[in-house]
């Protein structure tokens, strides 16, 4: 073993100031927590110039080293494919002898410390780790042939996780281009499909939360309780199963039968899914009761909001899915395709929907098969 501090040295970085325009929209690449979106940094969201550069604390990471977030975002790592310079929530892992310790290893262990990180993480709102976390830590360290062993296995490993992923976005995709091919941009209706409000074709509640939070009368019944946290997990089809209500609790909030399509406003406005269970809503939900099934399939309805909610994001009107109030929804119109192609279109969803769920699986199994070889391997038991 050997401790963190030993093998590597510690850069930080800084912020150039954001009043001094010629500091910004530079050439160089300046990294923070937004840009771990993978395990690799190819390019950043804000660029610097070499003023902006110099005159912060900000330092430029070679290409190929270990950057973690020290702030935000703790247990993630990424190597960098570009020079970059670094904000003050990050932290540059510099290795000291690349013959003592293989930087495919140290990034593969240190992503093995994820829920180690995060868990020593100290703040009220924002989770934060000092180097006094970082320096001490224990390292498990074989012979360098064996680190290079150990990295390309779990490469492999990680390549297969990621192949899954990918799979589930290209699904994604296709469904998304069925769409558009069958019924036209919802937002433009080149189609000229007949468009009513939703008001027209529905009745909107609004959800409602009882009061005081926690309080056992109301809290931790057998009543399910629908989370936003509930809809990312399940995705289309939700059962909450995060929090519940008693029943005196189900008589303050708002109770909706199962198969009714319901949409967050708040935390993630414009986030559709149907309910598998009867279920009660907080205020940050609305409900699409008494659906007219003689002018829109439910199922097929969810998909035109979530549909809508992805293209809205990009354009202006997006902001119809922030602050989302009753009036607003109401008032929004959407087309309305015949139920022929609706059906078309549900059958195809189905069919992509059973394949998607295999992947899932695979991807799951893959996952607990990647923590799997990665235990052992930092274990010595590979």
């Amino acid at each position: 073993m050997a401790a963190l501090s030993e093998l590597v040295d510690f850069k930080g970085g800084g912020t150039p100031s954001k009043a001094v325009e010629e500091y910004w929209g530079g050439d160089i690449p300046w990294a923070s927590v937004k840009d771990f979106k993978s395990y690799e940094i190819n390019e950043t969201v804000d660029y610097i110039t070499d003023k902006g550069l110099k005159n912060s604390a900000s330092n430029l990471i070679p290409k190929g080293n270990l950057i973690i977030p020290t702030r935000m975002a703790l247990g993630k790592v990424a190597i960098n494919n570009v020079d970059v310079a670094i904000n003050q929530d990050l932290r540059a892992l510099i290795v000291k002898d690349e013959s003592v310790v293989n930087k495919r290893y140290l990034f593969r262990y240190m992503e093995s410390k994820a829920r180690y990180l995060e868990s020593e993480g100290k703040g009220a709102t924002v989770k934060g780790i000092t180097l006094d976390v970082l320096k001490p830590l224990d390292v498990f360290l074989p012979p360098l042939n064996e680190q290079k062993h150990i990295a390309a296995i779990l490469d492999k490993a990680d390549s297969l996780r990621r192949k899954r992923q990918q799979a589930i976005q290209l699904a994604d995709q296709f469904l998304r281009s069925v769409f558009l091919d069958l019924f036209g941009d919802p937002v433009t209706n080149p189609k000229g499909w007949e468009v009513k409000p939703i008001g027209d074709f529905s009745v909107i509640v609004r959800g409602s939360s009882p009061r005081p939070k926690g309080d056992p009368r109301y809290y931790g019944g057998a009543i399910p309780r629908l989370m936003v946290r509930d809809v990312t997990r399940d995705g289309r089809y939700v059962t909450p199963k995060i929090d519940s209500l008693t029943e005196e609790g189900a008589k303050k909030s708002r109770p909706i039968k199962a198969e009714t399509v319901v949409m967050a406003v708040s935390g993630n406005p414009g986030l559709t899914s149907i309910l598998k269970v009867d279920a009660c809503i907080h205020d940050g939900f609305i409900a699409f009761n008494e659906l007219d099934t003689s002018v829109i399939r439910a199922e097929f309805f969810m998909e035109m909001m979530m549909f809508l909610k992805s293209t809205h994001s990009s354009r202006e009107a997006g902001a119809i899915f922030k602050n989302l109030t009753t009036t607003q929804i109401k008032e929004m119109e959407i087309p309305l395709p015949s139920l022929l192609m609706q059906d078309k279109y549900l059958s195809i969803s189905a069919r992509l929907q059973k394949s998607q769920e295999k992947i899932n699986l695979g991807s799951t199994r893959g996952n607990e098969l990647f923590e799997s070889l990665s235990q052992k391997a930092f274990a010595g038991e590979l």
